[in-house]
């Protein structure tokens, strides 16, 4: 009810037809995985309320990012994935480019009290080797967090100065 958008189940309801369809028709789907940064700090630094600001925003950002075609969800805490229909209109690359500048444009005309990063991992559907929703979904997961893993140990060996701005949104080419 808070984001709007479809839970882990209508997800997986929703998707696993579109992988019939893919399947039959012989076409590739795109699946990213998307997890807000820094979370717990959010809630913990700001209040649960800030968190729940977080996840609408983050909802946000991906509705206008993202065709009506596609299907997005919250499938976790703070977790989102996309099941982008027609990759082949629009590749990962070009949406990645697009869910950077609208964070970006969140950050930059929000003065709220935290700024929204974003990791993402994605992978694409082959209906030559195909798989489930659900292991499509675990690959992309893994991206996102190996991503997400060499993010921080990059953050975490270097100094940013305070006028350094993060990267919002650091992108792992799909698989």
């Amino acid at each position: 009810d808070l984001t709007g958008l479809f839970n882990r189940r209508g997800f997986l309801a929703v998707s696993e037809q579109q992988i019939k369809i893919a399947r039959r028709r012989g076409k590739r789907l795109l699946l990213l995985y998307i997890d807000i940064d820094d979370m717990k700090q959010i809630n913990d630094t700001f209040g649960h309320h800030q968190g729940d600001a977080a996840l609408i925003a983050t909802a946000s950002i991906l509705r206008d990012t993202f065709r009506e075609s596609d299907i997005i969800a919250r499938v976790g805490g703070d977790e989102f994935v996309i099941l982008a229909i027609d990759p082949n209109e629009l590749p990962a690359e070009v949406l990645a480019h697009r869910l950077r500048q609208k964070c970006v444009e969140r950050n930059e005309s929000t003065f709220g009290e935290f700024i929204l990063y974003l990791s993402v991992g994605s992978t694409y559907y082959d209906p030559q080797d195909p798989c489930s929703i659900e292991d499509l979904m675990g690959r992309a997961d893994r991206i996102m967090y190996r991503h997400k893993r060499e993010k921080n140990r990059a953050i975490n060996k270097s100094y940013r100065s305070r006028s350094t701005e993060p990267q919002t949104l650091v992108y792992k080419k799909a698989a």
